[in-house]
């Protein structure tokens, strides 16, 4: 008899929803062969963290199509990249300038190795509500101050907001710092012309299944061929092994090999400007319904779609419900947004069902954009590792204020924190959590 979990999402895939979510591969890229792949590390099947055979001939291949001095596979998601580019970009007690669009596996992997981050905050767009990009000057300014060893940004971000990194690296590599960029969402910006590595970043971490077709855990680690530390390379896999499991995935593998001979086709950047023409014919249409779209304020990943409920009288949650009525499955509701990440993959069918939602939507009166949510300086009143590793009692989140968290609370998606160890709590954080049903918290005692 299967378990309900296993009937649930069986369950699910047969109502065919169509997928405006991660994975990338939309659930049509592979055949069922693949499952019959789930091998181990085996005296022929080389072994992750000590590649010499066929997975260091995988990584090869995608450092050709990414033009790296090197690239890493993960099988433990973004979050094991994440890990590895702070471990090699700072030691214990040293400092890693970040931004406040940051990803929990960013802010425990500086907690687990004594790093500690200073905050940039990025401008508050009025118009849309959301932080868009970094200041510069404040940039430039932190790393005159601070003895900072690397600047690390996410970008694009769950919205699609991308920041200049070209200009940003410019200034690291004025300063003789490394630049490691989050890059979670834009592991298909290669084919647009736009990668981080492209622009200057010195390492990224690209979390491939999220907009290709890799499964679910896929991952590479990126390192530019003009970073200034050639160290870094030889010591990537033994940085990566300290967070990874010894237990990879085979089946995860093979879909980024099946991916990387895909991407290896000569049609690859057509297919993904044939895409980003898709995602403007629909955010034409939402113009015609008033519908705000984002990337007409900021500078977007041109293959996100993110919509502004607010601007024809919605929530997020609400536009979103109103969505899945229509078969229609986003990645991200919030309070303001509705985000859709499509792919080359996305069928006909998934595009006629947005294209009819859209054309049939009831607008109602628009509202200002909520920005209380988007403000968050991170300011901790003692360490990220004390913080964490401090005995703590768990409390309803009513009995918090004043308290400091020694937890990271991020609700996924997004994954960026409400509250991170050291942080006293607020009224704006209390209220901020119970908008997201969260009830309890622990705290030093």
């Amino acid at each position: 008899m299967k378990n309900n979990f296993y009937k649930f999402l069986e369950d699910y895939r047969n109502e065919n929803f169509s997928s405006f979510h991660t994975p990338g591969h939309k659930n049509n890229f592979f055949d069922n062969n693949l499952i019959s792949l789930d091998f181990t590390e085996l005296p022929c099947t080389d072994s992750l963290y000590e590649s010499s055979g066929i997975i260091k001939n995988l990584e090869n291949q995608i450092s050709k199509i990414y033009d790296t001095d090197s690239s890493f596979i993960s099988c433990g998601g973004n979050t094991l990249c994440i890990q590895t580019m702070i471990r090699l970009s700072a030691k214990s007690g040293d400092k890693i300038l970040c931004d406040n669009i940051i990803h929990r596996s960013a802010i425990s992997a500086m907690a687990l190795l004594n790093i500690t981050p200073v905050w940039l905050e990025r401008k508050i767009c009025k118009n849309s509500g959301l932080a868009t990009e970094i200041n510069l000057e404040d940039l430039e300014n932190k790393i005159n101050t601070n003895n900072i060893k690397a600047v690390y940004l996410t970008s694009p971000s769950y919205h699609g907001i991308l920041q200049d990194i070209k200009q940003i690296s410019e200034i690291c590599k004025k300063h003789k710092i490394l630049l490691i960029i989050d890059n979670a969402h834009g592991s298909h910006l290669k084919f647009l012309g736009i990668h981080p590595i492209n622009l200057g970043a010195d390492i990224t971490a690209d979390s491939a299944h999220k907009t290709l077709p890799v499964l679910t855990g896929g991952a590479w680690l990126h390192i530019n061929k003009q970073i200034y530390n050639k160290n870094l390379t030889n010591q990537a896999k033994s940085a990566m092994a300290l967070f990874g499991s010894t237990s990879p995935s085979y089946i995860t593998m093979s879909s980024m090999s099946l991916c990387a001979d895909w991407l290896e086709n000569d049609n690859i950047n057509q297919k993904f400007k044939e895409l980003t023409q898709k995602v403007e014919y629909i955010n034409s249409l939402a113009r015609q319904k008033n519908i705000f779209v984002l990337n007409d304020h900021v500078k977007t990943d041109p293959t996100r779609i993110a919509f502004g409920a607010f601007s024809i009288g919605y929530t997020g949650f609400e536009l979103g419900e109103k969505m899945r009525e229509h078969k229609i499955e986003p990645e991200l509701c919030d309070e303001n947004y509705v985000v859709l990440i499509p792919s080359p993959l996305n069928s006909n069918l998934d595009w006629e069902r947005l294209e009819n939602f859209i054309n049939k939507i009831e607008t109602k009166n628009k509202f200002k954009p909520n920005i209380n949510n988007t403000k968050n300086d991170y300011k901790t009143e003692i360490s990220l590792t004390q913080a964490l590793l401090s005995e703590s009692e768990e409390i309803h989140v009513m009995n918090s204020l004043n308290r400091i968290s020694s937890d990271i609370i991020s609700p996924c998606p997004p994954g960026v924190p409400i509250v991170i160890p050291g942080q006293k709590i607020n009224k704006s954080i209390i209220n901020n959590l119970l908008t997201r049903n969260i009830s309890k918290i622990n705290v030093l005692k």
